[in-house]
């Protein structure tokens, strides 16, 4: 097991909407009194959420992002991002579930799901020190790497 929630670089399109929702579960988190910041929010929720939910979220992102009603491009950027190994296989092996079923996921699709998925403060809360306490260096780690 990897001792650091940061160890894989990679990057993700994000949309305007993504980063909006991150930003209320971020300041969700703040006024139940957990410094978390979207990384961390993102983090918490590939790691404490299911396989099996996180595909039945993505499906229905899917589905949203190609409607007619889905997302505007003109407000989205690649954001690049550093994940857990395990966490980035645990993402890859969702993508290859929906593969098996026909469904063309990527890991911006899941990425962008989880965000959209807006779980209850509380529990959300749970997931970010499930997370911290797992990595416990995580946080240090993640302040470093911005630093250099």
């Amino acid at each position: 097991m990897s001792t650091s929630p940061i160890g894989r670089r990679t990057s993700f399109m994000f949309y305007g909407e993504t980063k909006r929702a991150l930003a209320a579960l971020e300041k969700e988190l703040k006024k139940a009194g957990l410094d978390a910041d979207w990384t961390d929010i993102i983090r918490a929720l590939v790691h404490g959420t299911p396989e099996n939910e996180i595909l039945g979220h993505a499906i229905l992102r899917d589905a949203f992002e190609r409607s007619p009603a889905g997302v505007g491009l003109e407000d989205s950027h690649v954001v690049p991002f550093r994940m857990n190994p395990e966490h980035y296989e645990k993402l890859e092996r969702v993508v290859n579930r929906g593969k098996q079923i026909d469904i063309g996921l990527t890991i911006g699709t899941l990425i962008r799901a989880l965000a959209a998925s807006k779980p209850p403060t509380a529990q959300l809360a749970a997931l970010v020190r499930a997370l911290n306490d797992e990595y416990p260096d995580g946080r240090a780690l993640r302040w470093q790497k911005r630093g250099s």
